[in-house]
C-alpha cells in the first residue's frame, strides 16, 4: 500500500496506523506525479482543492491549478498504474469525485469542472479497461466533514453575502435531503465495496452518497 500526501507530518503518521509505504508528493507537480509507483492494483484518486470565487473574478492561475491537482493528476496516476493492472488481468479506480461531477453551484467553476472531466474519464477508463479486469468508477458524495469543507465557510459567506454561521444550514445542506454533513469513514466505507468481492461487474459508475442531492 502505498499513501500519497504533501503533509508530510500526516503522511507519515497516516502510514504508520495503515501499515503503508508514505510518498510525500505535491499533485500539481507533475514530474513529481510521474515518479510515483507504478506497480498499483488499487488506485484511489481523493486529493482536491477549492476556490469559491464568480468567473469574472476567478483567478486564471487558481482555476489551472485546481484542474492540474483534481484531473491532470488522476490522469497520470491511471496512465501509469494501469499497464501493471492489465498485466495482471485484475485492478480497480476509484475516483472520489462529488455531488458536482453530476450537478454544478455558482461560484465554483474550476471544481465543477474538474469533478465533470474526471467523471468522463473515469467512464473512459471503465471501457478502455473491462477487457483486462480493471474497473472504474466515481463516488459522488455532498459535502464530507473534511477542512476543505471546513475553509470554504468565510468564501461562501462572502459569495451569497450572508453570515459564515449561516452557510451550513443555507448552502451546504439546503439541496440535501439528510441535514447532515457525510463522514469521511462513509465515503471509505463505500471506497471499500469497490474493490471488494462484489465489485467485478460494478464499473463505468457514479454511484451518489450525496444525501437525496440528486433527487430532486
Amino acid at each position: 500500500m502505498v499513501a500519497v500526501d504533501r503533509d508530510e507530518a500526516g503522511l507519515a503518521a497516516l502510514a504508520r496506523e495503515a501499515g503503508a509505504e508514505a510518498a510525500p508528493c505535491e499533485l500539481s507537480d507533475l514530474a513529481a506525479v510521474d515518479a510515483l509507483p507504478a506497480d498499483i492494483d488499487i488506485l484511489v484518486n481523493n486529493a482536491g482543492l477549492q476556490h469559491v470565487a464568480p468567473i469574472h473574478e476567478f483567478d486564471p492561475d487558481r482555476f489551472s491549478l485546481i484542474l492540474r491537482v483534481m484531473l491532470e493528476a488522476p490522469f497520470r496516476l491511471a496512465r501509469r498504474a494501469l499497464p501493471h493492472m492489465y498485466a495482471r488481468g485484475w485492478g480497480r479506480v476509484v475516483n472520489i469525485s462529488s455531488v458536482h461531477g453530476l450537478r454544478a453551484s455558482p461560484f465554483k467553476s474550476a471544481y465543477v469542472s474538474a469533478k465533470h472531466g474526471l467523471e468522463g474519464m473515469s467512464k473512459v477508463i471503465a471501457l478502455e479497461g473491462a477487457e483486462h479486469g480493471v474497473t472504474s468508477n466515481c463516488i459522488n458524495p455532498a459535502y464530507v466533514r473534511t477542512p476543505l469543507v471546513e475553509r470554504q465557510l468565510a468564501d461562501q459567506a462572502r459569495t451569497h453575502g450572508i453570515p459564515p454561521e449561516a452557510v451550513l444550514d443555507k448552502v451546504m445542506l439546503e439541496p440535501v435531503a439528510v441535514k447532515r454533513l457525510v463522514e469521511p469513514e462513509e465515503v471509505a466505507e463505500f471506497a471499500a465495496v469497490l474493490y471488494g468481492p462484489a465489485s467485478d461487474s460494478i464499473t463505468g459508475a457514479s454511484l451518489s452518497m450525496d444525501g437525496g442531492w440528486t433527487a430532486h
